[in-house]
């Protein structure tokens, strides 16, 4: 098998997102690969990575102790393995960086820790194992040269400089390339809160948010054409447009999807705005080698009209060449009408500017 795809824990390794939560509600930079005390359900695809030769060997002392600190239960852990690439790929184009990306396996060695309180209790997480890639870790010293943030900046550079959360990985063996695997989540320094929420319980500790439209300018401003009712009624009118725009446009992708997916040459599609609904697009998919970024806007009526916000068109304007808008008119129809409109031909079209939107 020449190509090592494995999956990350979406909500731990992101980058360009603005942390606005408390201490401890962050990510943790990390997947667990044997959280289960069943086989089957560990991460199998990580182990991958274990079988093929492609760790180092000789490990320097002070790179070994900077990837074997202490948890917080302050648990003493051995390194198993650790993984430094140099050649990477951006969602398959060669990544324009300097720097090398270092992953490694840490397995927790303690039988008992200490509690807060200095209880002795026994460690239930004895012989877990992770995969690690904390963002912090830098090593140049005796032919190393591993910066993990770097590498994350120079993605951020050359995705045009919206956040983006890594979904997962491809090693290539013959071609010894880490290929990152990204989705665009909205803007840099889109705060935190907007893109996950915090949850309890185990595998939740960050999860999407609901989100308000009105922060992102995804509401349809002609809305405000002609309404002068008192302010009750023009709440009540805007909850129904939103919960009925809402509707259009889950529908919209959903047949956009399903189109997709009949297609030939297309592989890996991804629901973006299913996840992330601040993305800038809502679905993404490779044609061949190349990633496509698909906007499906939708409505009920038969006029082809649709409204983009600033944020979508600067993401328009930057992947211009592998961008596609999908306008439906007639969405609840047996046979909705489909048009397909690429960034040129869009710039091409009469526009007008409904409202101006002023903060004080």
């Amino acid at each position: 098998m020449d190509i090592l795809k494995f999956k990350i824990d979406e909500k731990s390794l992101f980058y360009g997102i603005i942390n606005d939560f408390e201490r401890g509600q962050t990510a943790t930079v990390h997947t667990p690969l044997n959280q289960s005390k069943d086989p089957k359900k560990w991460h199998l695809d990580i182990f991958e990575l274990t079988k093929h030769n492609l760790e180092t060997k000789k490990i320097p002392e002070m790179l070994k102790r900077k990837c074997l600190s202490n948890t917080t239960s302050q648990a003493q852990s051995k390194l198993n393995y650790l993984f430094e690439f140099k050649n990477l790929l951006l969602d398959g184009q060669p990544l324009n960086t300097s720097f090398s990306f270092c992953m490694y396996i840490k397995e927790e060695t303690d039988k008992f820790i200490k509690t807060r309180t200095g209880k002795l209790e026994k460690n239930t997480h004895f012989g877990r194992q992770k995969l690690h890639y904390p963002i912090s870790l830098n090593y140049k010293n005796e032919g190393f040269n591993i910066d993990n943030k770097e590498v994350l900046n120079d993605i951020l550079k050359q995705n045009g400089g919206f956040a983006f959360v890594v979904r997962g990985f491809e090693y290539s063996i013959n071609n010894k390339t880490l290929n990152f695997i990204t989705t665009m989540v909205g803007p840099q320094n889109i705060l935190l809160s907007n893109v996950f929420k915090r949850a309890k319980g185990t595998g939740r500790k960050l999860l999407l948010s609901e989100i308000d439209v009105n922060d992102f300018d995804l509401i349809n401003e002609t809305y405000y054409v002609g309404i002068k009712e008192k302010q009750t009624d023009i709440q009540t009118f805007f909850e129904k447009a939103n919960k009925t725009k809402s509707e259009n446009g889950k529908l919209g992708e959903e047949i956009i999807l399903k189109q997709l997916s009949q297609q030939k040459g297309v592989s890996e599609i991804y629901h973006t705005s299913l996840e992330y609904p601040t993305s800038p697009y809502d679905i993404e998919y490779y044609d061949g080698n190349i990633k496509k970024y698909v906007e499906v806007k939708a409505t009920q009526g038969n006029k082809k009209v649709f409204n983009m916000s600033s944020g979508e068109i600067k993401f328009m304007n930057r992947y211009k060449d592998d961008y596609i808008l999908f306008l439906i008119t007639n969405v609840k129809d047996k046979i909705p009408n489909i048009y397909m409109f690429t960034c040129d031909k869009i710039l091409k079209l009469k526009y007008e500017h409904p409202t101006t939107r002023f903060y004080a």
